[in-house]
């Protein structure tokens, strides 16, 4: 995957992320309501996951301290994941649909085809997520297994391949509310 300028992206995400609340605090309903909370939505997660890779990336932690300082953006990948595949996914396609927009699960899949193998990742860190991740199971020594097995690369490239993917999805949502204040 390449080398992505984390400082620009963390940039573009802040004015998103300002936009998108701005547009969020203005008085709208219906169509524009859902488009305008489903950006914001999208947009929190880019700054926040933005800020915390530049973070990380400044800080150059190093042995364990390395496996813990990445625990912070393996735990926003999963949640966001899970709430992305179990709601906000649903709720951007019915949008579409309901603004006529050629936007579906097959347009989603297109996006994500040359992403796979590092999305697919982050599936897997629901024991991380238990054990490590925020949650800190019962379990001490699997706790501080997943953690040394927590590795850099794996969660570099699945937070770069999701960015990826959300910001498609943020550009899929922007054409999709082309003209929704306008209705």
């Amino acid at each position: 995957m390449p080398r992505l300028n984390l400082s620009a992206m963390l940039r573009k995400a802040a004015a998103n992320l300002e936009d998108s609340l701005r547009h969020y605090e203005d008085p709208v309903v219906g169509l524009a309501r859902e488009f305008v909370d489903l950006k914001l939505q999208a947009s929190i997660f880019q700054y926040d996951v933005c800020a915390e890779m530049v973070g990380y990336e400044r800080a150059k932690p190093s042995g364990f301290a390395a496996s813990l300082a990445r625990k912070g953006l393996v735990l926003r990948l999963y949640e966001y994941n899970s709430l992305l595949n179990s709601t906000l996914v649903p709720r951007l396609l019915k949008l579409a649909r309901s603004r006529g927009v050629d936007f579906t699960v097959e347009s989603i899949k297109r996006v994500k085809t040359p992403l796979s193998r590092d999305l697919k990742r982050i599936n897997q860190w629901s024991d991380f997520r238990n054990n490590a991740g925020g949650h800190y199971g019962k379990n001490f020594k699997a706790q501080v297994e997943v953690l040394r097995d927590l590795n850099h690369v794996d969660v570099m490239n699945s937070t770069k391949a999701f960015l990826s993917f959300n910001m498609a999805l943020l550009v899929a949502l922007r054409d999709i509310g082309r003209g929704a204040f306008d209705a």
